[in-house]
């Protein structure tokens, strides 16, 4: 049962992680200093390496309700094969606050990502400017990835 919990967890993992990006070309308002390149690169590499853990939140939170892993594997597959399956009230309550606690743990790790941004000296907004020009200039992200060759080289 709990192998088929992980499975379900592995497939909601994958379609939630999925990241859009807009196929706009993108612009950016001031010319990227080497400085903020480097600086950008740590902040990335920082991202990458903490990123929101999906899986483990939903299993942390599970384990704070009433549910059973049985069950709560049931609802899960049910819900990503689309069937319709109905709850109890009890049940749509433990889903809130499982909901909850996963945002939670979502704005902890983004609080821990900004409060880094900031320790290393750029703005929000600028970071999330170069990060967004990073994801649709494939130039950019060539210039980013030969500096980062050169730093851990």
């Amino acid at each position: 049962m709990l192998k088929k919990l992980h499975y379900t967890l592995l497939l909601i993992v994958i379609l939630c992680s999925t990241v859009l990006h807009a196929q706009e070309k993108s612009t950016i308002s001031s010319p990227i200093s080497s400085d903020e390149i480097t600086t950008f690169m740590n902040i990335y590499e920082y991202k990458l390496n903490h990123s929101f853990d999906i899986a483990t939140s939903l299993l942390n939170a599970a384990q704070q309700t009433t549910i059973s892993e049985e069950r709560m594997a049931t609802i899960l597959t049910a819900q990503f094969n689309g069937d319709d399956m109905q709850l109890t009230t009890t049940e749509k309550e433990e889903f809130e606050k499982i909901k909850a606690i996963m945002e939670k743990d979502r704005m902890i790790n983004q609080v821990a990502l900004d409060s880094f941004i900031t320790k290393n000296k750029m703005k929000l907004s600028r970071y999330e400017e170069i990060e967004n020009y990073f994801h649709n200039n494939d130039s950019f992200q060539n210039k980013v990835a030969q500096l980062y060759n050169q730093k851990t080289n």
